[in-house]
């Protein structure tokens, strides 16, 4: 047992004291006579009835058994008044006679230790089996609440806090049972059989035995503690994190001797019920728990039990198989079919088509079984069969609404959310690959698309520059036409018209929207002055105050918002308020037409929302990391002495030279010839950096003739010291070798940037969050300052989230998409998709991006300016035409990442225009950074909104289930009151768990009195024609013979084909 992990689980089970509260028709019937302690003068006025009263309800307190009270009911009247002043003397003998005593030392059992706990729960146990009813009743009393203290000290015991003591607790709950006011209690309280059930250990046979017994006598008392031992059970088995394995515990008690006994009684017990309830648990049901039972394998236990001597257990597992026969023989009566083998799968389908063949459900099985074709194979298919085994299972269990199974009510709840996990597994394990590469296929394409439009811009300014006016196609650069045939599928978009002004050019595969014509040709005007223009006029004369000027003209045909009167106090939208001379024609704000969302609904609710309440601060912390780099030297041994360089300029020389392992002479010669092959940007930068000045190098390379007399370091430097501007021309080099891979680190940035600005500017369902947010937050502005805004800076939808509701459990975001999920589901969803990008774009900086393309330009032109005066410095010199090759390649390329960046910013500034805030205060970053903490708000609110709707929709569709199977069990009750089910036992019986294990052992609990006599006969139809082998044939009589042994068996040998048409 996970004793940390049950903790929790068992808190939660223990019911308030209106558990033990017993049910209307039992409570009815009880005595409400108690026994009232007398004195010697008291005693001498009583009359002889009250005193012949007195002593039976002495007797009854006392827990005797008829037997034991007929002879002291003759005793003469004085021996009678004797005994009860006895009585009476021993219940006020000591203190701790009083049930409080006991109560208060199991609800406080950290305040005593180990020894003093198992002392007083050996007292207790004395208490209860001796004191009587009476007592019994005082310490279950609501004040004291003893069965509850009880089991609250056994959760605790089962958890860990006390495992010494898990015995004597449980023995005690046993006594405070053997009466029939404490069975009833057990069986009325709501969790008691859970706890009972998770005693069931095999490691602790005394503690399983004790376990075993109680729920036997439970689900022996009547049909509702048959049913809690039911869910005892089940609940039991999910604790245990095993839904499946309820009745694994008493399977394994059969391997031993101890309990096997026991274990094999209960079983019968919960698969015979219904030979105590009059057919209330019909034969399916009771088939139904053998089936699960052989699952498990309850045939091979048997079968091995059958060969001990205990004669209880023979008779115990005479009375499963000859129960299970009777049933079997009733469902074959029922499908008029000859008895087969259920483990039999082709005898099983036989049975089916033979009882649905002509019937209007014959076409229904078929595809039933038509559609089991289509189920994958393994290993799906075990958890396809198994989930489909649960459902059917569910489903045929309940019959005219009555559910007798717990573990379907739990089924019934779980099986949207298991059909949904195995879905998505199987999608998770086969679409992860799949993913990943058409999203890096969408990158590509993308990209491309971008490169592209760069190229078209690039040329049309070429041709705007140069004045040309073509009349046809223009020639492309070379290379060009084939790269743009390649990614538009084999056509090129016409050139532009060169007329007035220059269009948006045409995306790839479609079209981009031209930019919005300026309304009448020109600029708007800014917005008048107050009262139309000029200096306001003087006030008037006699102190009269001026009257407040009119509002402001909204420029673009806007009109002023509506001013909303709110009846109480709201929280407000703290947003930065759009003024109108920020507007420009292209800006959403001028497209939103909120009020056409308003709703006297969607205003209550936000009243009854979010009225004004005391904030709670909020306290914010950073957090500071440093790390701390520590370094180590590295000595190296020196063979000759240095003549020109410092040791530490050699010492790293050596460590490059060393990790290179390249001679000499190789090295300077892929230096002349720019050998990409042998060159790594790796090799090039480590050299760059270890090179001492040039002048040193200089001096060095003029020591050819003492070459062999240099250290190492220094002969390599004699080597190549003769390469003319060896450390420009090393620099070039790795500005080649690099070059691909910066440029594929700017322009993915920039796609995710321009790409998340699209997103942005395009999506109308960004806009329709807009539309509800601006209606609400004026809504809840009025009477302030910023009521009746026109729009409101982006930057505010990141603070939807700290506003919160009266309730402090929602925000201000949540009742925006519950409003979005309600009346526009569409956009709800659609915002989440729409900003795909905004998360990557995140990781651009503008300027770190502009940076360094300005660096990659300025060495680009460094290395071109040297390329004009460079003279080759050998026949093998190949610096001259790689680099020139590459400047003529890097240039195009560099050009058209400039332009692509150059067409980012430009789009940033229509968004810029479209939201309405000032680029140069609030920058791409800022924008992004916002969209992105929306965006993952939004998604949280929408997340959070969809657990507790599911949440909301589990707790009633379980209310309704739980009134379902609450007028079940009055229904029951009723039935059983009016005579159709057996008297269970009084309460002030005595020795009632005794009395039941009794009848349970010798059998008796299972005898056959409800068993209308004669044998079972069939229910007025005419015997099926069964060809050669009738019912009086020799063929029929040994077939019944091997299906009877095989169904004692279940399952231990190999089912055999019997031909059961």
């Amino acid at each position: 047992m996970d004793n940390r992990k049950d903790k929790n689980k068992f808190k939660k089970m223990f019911g308030s004291k209106d558990n033990n509260k017993p049910d209307k028709d039992r409570k009815d019937g009880r005595k409400t006579t108690e026994l009232r302690p007398f004195g010697t003068e008291e005693m001498s006025k009583l009359s002889k009835e009250e005193i012949e009263q007195q002593f039976q309800l002495m007797l009854e307190d006392m827990n005797l058994t008829a037997e034991q009270t007929k002879s002291l009911r003759d005793k003469p009247i004085q021996v009678k008044i004797d005994m009860l002043m006895n009585h009476k003397a021993s219940l006020v003998s000591s203190k701790n006679n009083d049930p409080e005593h006991f109560v208060n030392v199991l609800r406080n059992p950290q305040n005593s230790t180990s020894k003093l706990l198992q002392s007083t729960l050996d007292e207790l146990l004395v208490k209860l089996r001796s004191n009587g009813v009476s007592w019994i009743r005082s310490f279950n009393s609501p004040t004291n609440d003893g069965l509850n203290c009880l089991l609250r000290f056994l959760a605790l015991a089962l958890t860990g806090y006390y495992p010494d003591h898990a015995l004597s607790c449980l023995r005690c709950i046993r006594v405070l049972g053997n009466c029939g006011y404490g069975l009833y209690a057990l069986v009325d309280h709501e969790t008691a059989s859970i706890f009972i059930a998770r005693c069931l250990e095999i490691e602790k046979p005394q503690l399983m035995e004790c376990a075993i017994e109680l729920l036997s006598s439970v689900a022996l008392c009547d049909a509702k503690g048959y049913q809690k031992v039911v869910e005892g059970l089940t609940c039991s088995a999910e604790l245990a994190n095993s839904p499946g394995d309820r009745f694994v515990p008493l399977l394994k008690a059969l391997d031993s001797s101890e309990l096997a006994r026991a274990s094999l009684q209960l079983i019968n017990v919960l698969v015979n019920r219904g030979c105590l309830s009059d057919g209330s648990f019909d034969v399916d049901y009771r088939i139904h728990l053998r089936l699960e039972l052989n699952q498990l394998g309850i045939g091979e236990k048997i079968t091995k039990l059958s060969q001990s001597q205990d004669e209880v257990i023979q008779k115990h597992i005479e009375i499963y198989q000859r129960k299970a026969e009777e049933d079997m023989d009733a469902l074959f009566d029922r499908l008029d079919a000859v008895k087969c083998d259920l483990d039999d799968p082709n005898q099983v389908y036989q049975i089916l088509s033979r009882t649905l063949t002509g019937t209007k459900s014959e076409t229904k099985f078929l595809s039933i079984l038509q559609h089991l074709l289509f189920v994958r194979d393994e290993p799906s298919r075990f958890s396809y069969y198994t989930l489909l085994e649960e459902l059917i299972s569910q489903v045929v269990m309940q019959v005219d609404g009555f559910d007798p199974d717990p573990r379907s009510v739990i089924l019934r709840l779980d099986v949207e959310a298991t059909v949904t996990a195995l879905l998505e597994g199987v999608k998770q394990v086969d679409s992860s690959g799949r993913d990943s590469e058409l999203k890096k296929k969408l990158d590509q394409a993308l990209q491309a698309k971008l490169e592209a439009e760069a190229t078209i811009h690039t040329l049309q300014k070429q041709l705007e520059a140069s004045g040309i006016k073509p009349d046809g196609k223009v020639k492309a650069p070379d290379g060009l036409e084939d790269q743009l045939r390649s990614s538009t599928g084999g056509t090129i978009p016409p050139p532009p018209n060169l007329s007035g002004s220059i269009p948006a050019p045409p995306p790839i595969g479609g079209s981009i929207p031209p930019p919005p014509p300026i309304l009448g040709g020109s600029i708007p005007a800014p917005p008048p002055l107050i009262g139309g223009g000029g200096l306001p006029p003087p006030p008037p004369l006699g102190g009269k105050v001026p009257q407040a000027p009119s509002a402001p003209q909204l420029p673009f045909g806007m009109k002023p918002k509506k001013k909303y009167k709110v009846d109480g106090p709201l929280k407000k939208a703290n947003w930065d308020k759009i003024t109108p001379d920020l507007l420009s024609k292209e800006a959403i704000w001028v497209q939103l037409n909120e009020e056409k969302l308003e709703s006297p609904e969607l205003f209550e609710s936000l009243k009854s929302q979010f009225s004004t309440k005391p904030a709670k601060a909020v306290l914010e912390t950073s957090i500071v990391d440093g790390n701390a780099v520590g370094g180590c030297g590295v000595t190296a041994k020196r063979t000759k002495s240095l003549r020109f360089l410092d040791g530490k300029t050699a010492q790293n020389l050596s460590i490059v030279l060393g990790s290179l392992k390249v001679p000499y002479a190789e090295l300077r010669r892929r230096l002349i010839t720019v050998d990409e092959t042998l060159l790594t940007a790796n090799m090039v930068e480590q050299l760059i950096k270890s090179l001492p000045e040039p002048s040193v190098i200089a001096q060095i390379s003029e020591l050819k003739d003492q070459y062999d007399e240099l250290a190492e370091p220094e002969q390599f430097l004699c080597t190549i010291g003769n390469i003319k501007k060896l450390l420009p021309r090393l620099q070039a080099i790795l500005f080649k070798l690099r070059f691909d891979e910066r440029r594929d680190d700017i322009k993915p940035e920039i796609v995710d940037a321009d790409e998340a600005l699209r997103e942005i500017q395009s999506s109308k369902h960004l806009r329709r969050v807009l539309e509800v947010v601006l209606l609400l937050g004026n809504y809840m502005n009025s009477g302030s300052r910023n009521a009746q805004s026109i729009g409101f800076q982006i930057s505010f939808l990141t603070k939807l989230e700290a506003t919160k509701d009266v309730s402090n459990q929602i925000t201000l975001l949540h009742f925006i998409v519950n409003y979005l999920d309600n009346k526009f589901p569409e956009a709800s969803q659609g915002i989440i998709d729409d900003l795909a990008h905004v998360d990557r774009a995140c990781r651009f900086s503008e300027d770190n991006t502009r940076a360094s393309i300005a660096e990659m330009k300025k060495s680009l032109n460094l290395i071109e300016t040297e390329l004009r005066t460079y003279k080759p410095q050998e026949p093998d010199d190949a610096y001259l035409p790689v680099m020139t090759a590459f400047v003529e390649s890097a240039k195009t390329q560099m050009t058209q990442l400039e332009t692509m960046f150059d067409r980012m910013k430009e789009r940033f500034l229509d968004v810029s225009k479209y939201l309405t805030f000032d680029p140069v205060k609030y920058h791409m970053e800022n924008l992004f950074a916002d969209v992105k903490m929306f965006h993952a708000a939004y998604a949280r609110a929408a997340a959070d909104n969809a657990k507790r709707r599911a949440l909301e929709e589990r707790q009633k569709r379980a209310a309704e289930e739980q009134e379902r199977r609450n007028r079940e069990r009055e229904e029951k009750s009723r039935k059983a009151a009016s005579g159709g089910d057996k008297r269970g036992p009084a309460e002030e019986d005595a020795n009632v768990i005794d009395n039941l294990m009794e009848a349970l052992k010798s059998g008796a609990a299972f005898g056959d009195g409800n068993r209308t006599g004669g044998p079972r006969r069939p229910r007025g139809r005419v015997a099926p024609v069964m060809g050669p082998a009738t019912s009086a044939s020799p063929l029929a009589n040994k077939q019944k013979r091997l299906m009877r042994d095989r169904s004692r068996n279940y399952g231990d040998r190999a089912p055999t084909m019997v031909d059961v048409a």
